[in-house]
């Protein structure tokens, strides 16, 4: 192609931006995947299946027992992670929504260049790509990296967006049907894609204010209508906020007041700068470099440069530089003060300690760096595509040449990724299709070991830490994989802890897997011990569970994993037994109390299959509802009773969200115990149809549902309309793009409509 073909190419609005933006998707994904097909960063990785689906049902979480939960906002987030392709989904996620934003940042800069006559040329199309390159380089890569996995918020590819439309909503000589459709616009994005992380909220709304205030007052708008855009955007944010978030706005107060504060945010702002051997300066430009580079100063001459880029626009000889160029780079410098005030001024964090949520901000890496990243780069292209001279465009060139290899460099060469890139092992998905494949519906896997904070394996030579989150990701079932010890009595902490206390016999570990209807079992043999709780996994206690289990359940093994067909337990059981046990301190401070606990799962008359543990607390209430039942044995803290001639029972699992329990009574005319291997929660009998009585099991991993009737249905889908807000928010938002591209392009006429609602003509009507 030669050079006035693309000329004419880069004149194109679509062309522009469709070659631009992926250019720089696939420069980005390059960097960053040319060695490694993952990364893992973090307590959990990449969807790596469509289990992940399965999983999270709209308002049930299949995961570690099973809890009531609104996850329409995480299936949402699910459609941009590509799980159907396997190991490969977070490269296509990358780069599809790397894409997406960086769409958004060229159809910015082109707008604008069309808006202040600037000519469109090459080097317009050159600049394009290198800020986009920019906003998904260096420090912004390696926190977006942290960002996706972790919170399931693809912000990179929607945050552009709603800078586009502000831009847009404020610029564009559109009618008021347009403008308020991309208020509308503006604001779901906000709101779903963004709003529901708190630790975002602050920093992202206070950019998106500053950016929507600069361009309406720098722009030729008459009073009225810049009154009118003001009241409509802030009525439309304020009723979707409070319709969707209010309430976790309100109890995130006493939660960040509870859990950080001050201090801490100062402690990680540090550590975010130590992390990094480099300086607040440093970090604010936002430079990094290796520091074993044997460059004396470097950071000196690298931070000099990106000011004199950012600043080149202003001082040159050009009067028509776009406004958002000023609005953008007023933000970077406003974001990077507010970050740095409680690092240089240490008396400034009487402040937080006085304003609960400003709490919030307490991981700064996480509430910072992008919007830092975004105001730059849109200050750099927009400001950079003004500059006339031949000789400072020559110049800008070099310099964002070099800014971008510095950012790129620790990616490329692996001095950075080396540490955190892995590749899934393909056995892992041979152990997700036999499980996905066996005779089970919604199978409860149990993978061993487990920990009380953080779960790590060995699935690369470095020994790359890999969150256990993933495994809810390759199977369809109930997963427990790692536990976070909130309650740190349960069954799921007794599993957990069990190998620290080097004991002969795990038929206690088992037995206790058997009362939370474990039917897999899946024994890990490439664990990075450093990562577990108190260092107490090792070979030897792995070697005493394989002896444990027979060998003839083994239905997969190879030098890594084995996988056990453990059990044919069922989600719902009438129970032969009832342990009553008297545990009421944690099982890890006391020692005493893990051996009252160990003694009621060490009891050889008991069939654990069909047995339920509930506290002590409950047995006066439970054994008066009952008429036919024995007493098989009693001490101070435990107590087993054995129920004579109970009913059978069938479980119907439509899916993990809808069980279906069907009873044949026979005779039996006394209430019926049905045992539920779910989560017990606050509120749960709203979601169970027929029930006289309901009593938690043991530290609410299961509850028991006492009743007459031969069928129960439990149904955890959601019960009223505000329950499903983010998928009418996501519908919206889809037809509200849909209709916006639409008018945009003219594709049908709607002047009658423009003119019948726009407010000059209206005026010239009213003379």
């Amino acid at each position: 192609m030669n050079i006035p073909s693309m000329h004419r190419l880069i004149h194109n609005k679509y062309y522009f931006v469709l070659l631009s933006s992926t250019i720089s998707a696939l420069i980005t994904e390059f960097i960053l995947f040319h060695k490694y097909v993952f990364y893992s960063i973090g307590d959990n990785v990449f969807p790596l299946s469509m289990s992940y689906f399965y999983n999270y049902q709209p308002f049930f979480t299949n995961v570690n027992g099973g809890s009531i939960g609104n996850n329409i906002i995480l299936i949402i987030y699910g459609f941009f992670y590509f799980p159907f392709f396997n190991k490969y989904g977070e490269m296509v996620s990358f780069l599809v929504t790397t894409f997406i934003g960086n769409s958004a940042l060229s159809l910015l800069i082109y707008k604008n260049s069309l808006r202040y006559n600037i000519y469109i040329s090459i080097f317009s199309f050159i600049v394009t790509i290198g800020s986009e390159i920019f906003l998904n380089s260096g420090l912004d890569l390696y926190y977006e990296l942290l960002l996706l996995p972790n919170t399931f918020i693809p912000i990179h590819a929607v945050f552009p967006w709603i800078i586009y439309f502000i831009d847009s909503i404020i610029m564009d000589n559109d009618n008021l049907i347009v403008k308020f459709l991309e208020i509308l616009a503006a604001s779901l994005l906000l709101i779903i894609f963004i709003g529901f992380v708190l630790t975002l909220v602050l920093t992202t709304y206070v950019s998106v204010v500053i950016f929507f205030i600069g361009l309406l007052l720098s722009s030729n708008l008459k009073i009225k209508r810049k009154l009118f855009i003001l009241i409509l955007s802030t009525l439309v944010i304020i009723v979707l906020n409070v319709l969707s978030f209010l309430p976790s706005y309100l109890s995130a107060i006493p939660y960040f007041s509870s859990h950080v504060g001050g201090n801490y945010y100062v402690a990680a702002l540090k550590f975010y700068l130590q992390s990094f051997n480099s300086s607040v300066f440093n970090v604010l430009t936002l430079t990094y470099f290796p520091s074993s580079i044997a460059f004396p100063y470097y950071y000196i001459y690298i931070s000099t440069l990106f000011a004199t880029l950012l600043a080149l626009p202003a001082i040159s000889l050009n009067r028509n530089i776009p406004k958002i160029y000023y609005i953008s780079l007023i933000l970077f410098l406003l974001l990077s003060a507010w970050l740095a005030a409680p690092y240089l001024f240490p008396s400034y964090i009487s402040l937080y300690s006085h304003i609960p949520y400003l709490w919030s901000l307490d991981i700064p890496w996480f509430s910072f760096t992008y919007v830092l990243f975004v105001s730059a780069s849109i200050s750099l292209g927009n400001g950079l595509v003004s500059i006339k001279s031949k000789r400072t465009k020559i110049i800008s060139v070099i310099i964002l040449l070099i800014l971008i290899f510095t950012q790129i460099y620790p990616y490329y060469s692996g001095q950075l990724t080396s540490s955190r890139a892995w590749n899934p092992p393909n056995y892992l998905w041979k152990v997700s299709n036999i499980i996905n494949d066996g005779s089970y519906k919604n199978p409860r896997i149990l993978v061993f070991p487990t920990s009380g904070v953080y779960v790590a394996y060995n699935f690369s030579p470095n020994n790359t830490y890999i969150g256990a989150g993933f495994w809810s990701t390759l199977f369809n079932g109930d997963v427990y994989a790692s536990y976070f010890p909130y309650n740190c009595y349960s069954l799921e902490w007794f599993i957990t802890i069990y190998p620290s206390f080097n004991l002969s016999s795990y038929e206690p570990f088992l037995n206790a897997a058997r009362l939370l209807g474990i039917n897999y079992i899946v024994i890990t043999k490439n664990f990075i011990p450093k990562y577990y709780f108190a260092n107490y996994i090792n070979k030897v206690e792995i070697e005493k569970l394989i002896s444990t289990l027979p060998s003839s359940s083994i239905i997969y093994d190879n030098s890594q994993i084995l996988v056990y067909n453990f059990s044919s337990e069922t989600v719902a059981v009438i129970p032969n037994y009832i342990i009553f046990v008297n545990v009421s301190k944690p099982l890890w401070y006391n020692v005493t109390e893990f051996h009252i606990l160990l003694s009621a799962l060490n009891l050889s008359f008991v069939n654990y299959s069909s047995a339920a543990l509930v506290s002590s607390s409950y047995e006066k209430e439970i054994t008066e509802s009952l008429k036919n039942y024995t007493i098989l044995y009693r001490s101070s803290d435990i107590t087993v009773i054995k129920l004579n001639n109970v009913p059978r029972l069938e479980v119907e699992n439509e899916n993990p969200s809808v069980i279906i329990i069907k009873i044949v009574k026979d005779d039996y005319n006394s209430l019926i115990p049905v045992l539920v291997r779910e989560n017990y929660q606050s509120g749960i009998n709203e979601y169970i149809n027929n029930y006289d009585k309901i009593v938690p099991g043991y530290s609410n991993e299961s509850f028991i549902i006492m009743t007459n009737s031969s069928t129960i249905i439990i149904n955890y889908n959601g019960k009223n309309i505000l329950q499903y807000i983010y998928l009418i928010y996501f519908y919206l938002l889809i037809i509200i793009a849909f209709v916006l591209i639409l008018i945009k392009n003219n594709v049908f006429k709607y002047r009658f409509t423009s003119r019948f609602f726009d407010a000059d003509s209206l005026q010239r009507r009213s003379r």
